[in-house]
């Protein structure tokens, strides 16, 4: 039996996916590890891919973002028929891995997708295509279906963590920790184990340290703004205790890979953690 709750939880994001259908956006890769990150389901991301009223703005370097992200197959496959062909080049493009000539023969020679993509799978060897791999495929023509065949046959993906045993110390640079009536403190957060820990840049004295597990919900801080939201801030909630603020120090310039770190690797090793924002 579904969950009322996951189920509403569910209408509520298909309903966000809706209304993101209904007006046109510019889709980047920030958009698309935001819908992830956010739990939508791989066909909402998908249909709003396809959308006609969306403008796919991602080249084929940003599809290896997007794998190494660990987004769908079937997420790939819709952007990539979206990502413009590049322009021809004086120079012919040649691939890095050149069993592409082959399979772009194959390709062009009338044989179905279906069989390209079988001897795509039969290979032994990985494929662990490049920016310049990804270019020659699209400037050739390559369909979707073989693409998906080759990045599944990509090189061996690192060890999965086990949830809740991070690794003995990540440290999460560009960070400033906001401060009520106080000038914001720069400094770095460092995950230890189940702990977090925050090194002052300025003051050891104000180093401070937390467990993961007396943690009560993790959120983001986002601006509006057009294509996709800009989250510039990571907010922690203590148990019955403090709420610490961190921005990413280059937010005015506007990066946001500090935070999105952090959440990342929250996520990945304490999924059990409670994210979103706590009820007003």
């Amino acid at each position: 039996m579904k969950s009322p709750i996951r189920g509403s939880l569910l209408g509520v994001l298909f309903l966000a996916l809706a209304t993101t259908l209904a007006r046109a956006e510019v889709l980047t890769v920030n958009s698309i590890l935001t819908a992830q990150q956010a739990g939508a389901p791989g066909e909402g991301i998908v249909e709003m891919v396809n959308s006609p009223t969306n403008t796919v703005a991602m080249s084929a370097a940003d599809l290896v973002t997007l794998r190494e992200a660990g987004v769908s197959e079937k997420v790939i496959a819709a952007v990539w028929a979206r990502v413009p062909v590049p322009a021809p080049t004086a120079v012919p493009l040649v691939p890095d891995d050149a069993r592409l000539v082959d399979l772009v023969r194959l390709s062009k020679s009338g044989i179905s997708e279906s069989i390209v993509a079988e001897q795509v799978k039969q290979d032994g060897r990985p494929y662990d295509l490049s920016v310049n791999d990804l270019l020659y495929l699209k400037q050739n023509a390559v369909v979707e279906t073989t693409i998906v065949a080759l990045m599944a046959k990509g090189a061996a993906p690192p060890a999965v963590p086990v949830a809740g045993v991070a690794p003995d110390s990540i440290s999460f640079d560009d960070l400033v920790m906001k401060a009520t009536m106080k000038h914001d403190r720069p400094g770095r957060l460092v995950m230890h184990g189940d702990s977090l820990g925050w090194t002052d840049a300025n003051d050891p004295e104000r180093n401070f340290e937390f467990k993961t597990t007396g943690l009560e919900k993790v959120w983001f801080t986002c601006q509006a703004r057009t294509p996709e939201n800009f989250c510039y801030q990571i907010n922690f909630q203590v148990v019955k205790g403090a709420r610490y603020q961190f921005q990413d120090r280059n937010r005015e310039s506007g990066s946001n890979a500090a935070v999105l770190k952090v959440m990342d690797a929250l996520r990945t090793y304490f999924p059990q953690i409670v994210y979103g924002p706590p009820k007003s």
